[in-house]
């Protein structure tokens, strides 16, 4: 495995934490989470998840070996190995910095907004193949410890490749509870809030359309009538620049956006 990246340097950038961890068996609520299904992800996918606090990769989901060609015993067994091999090493720095600023921003919030943060990073990856390939990382916190703090992250990794992004690499942080989000690239460093596309209901339609549901279905579970749905879904691809669903999910891929 290629060792040009430091596994260390993540946890440099994370800073020192002090953690407060009492012993418990948490891989079941994890295995519940519907985050770790991959339910917000579009195309093949793998989730692995990772306890800072341990330094180890602890479960892994999902088709690893479609997507980058390791099987999830090979990702566990390398651990390290597996996750400085993985990175794209031009990519790894701004990477290991955006961690730093999100667990910054993570500790600044109060405790109620901290499970409604999390990080999205569109970076490339090296595939055991030796191939270079694009990918989207949802990083998103799982467990805290008793001083909220988080721990355990899932990260669920998309092949993103079709989409031909080229501002590479590039994160958007999300706060939920506020509806905020940061978009974040080798240019522009900084936390500052970027105006929502979307409208409230506009973002529920859409995820009921990542989902693959249609009108009829989207009207029943939002208790709003068919012709309503129909308007919504024509404002929002006339708001994308698209033409169609298939076209609406790549620019919400392609762009991070806020949902």
């Amino acid at each position: 495995m290629n060792n040009h990246n430091n596994f260390l340097d993540i946890f440099r950038a994370i800073g020192k934490q002090d953690y407060v961890v009492h012993d418990r068996n948490y891989i079941p609520e994890i295995l519940e989470n519907p985050i770790v299904g991959g339910l917000w992800s579009v195309g093949p996918w793998f989730c692995f998840i990772a306890n800072i606090f341990t330094k180890k990769l602890e479960l892994v989901t999902g088709n690893s070996q479609q997507v980058i060609g390791y099987s999830h015993h090979e990702i566990l067994q390398n651990n390290e190995r597996f996750v400085e091999a993985f990175i794209y090493p031009p990519d790894f720095p701004f990477i290991t910095s955006i961690i730093g600023r999100a667990m910054m921003y993570i500790n600044s919030v109060p405790d109620d907004e901290k499970e409604s943060v999390y990080v999205v990073f569109q970076n490339r990856s090296n595939h055991k193949n030796g191939s270079v390939i694009t990918t989207q990382n949802q990083n998103i916190p799982l467990v805290f410890d008793e001083n909220r703090v988080p721990f355990v992250f899932a990260n669920i990794i998309t092949d993103i490749s079709h989409l031909e992004i080229s501002n590479l690499p590039q994160a958007t942080l999300f706060n939920q509870k506020r509806n905020e989000h940061f978009h974040l690239d080798m240019k522009h460093m900084e936390l500052r809030p970027s105006e929502d596309l979307f409208t409230s209901r506009e973002k529920e339609i859409l995820r009921h359309l990542i989902r693959g549901e249609d009108s009829k279905e989207i009207s029943e579970a939002l208790n709003i009538s068919y012709e309503t749905v129909r308007t919504h879904r024509k404002n929002i691809l006339k708001k994308a620049d698209v033409h169609s669903t298939v076209e609406l999910i790549s620019f919400l891929m392609k762009n991070n956006t806020n949902i």
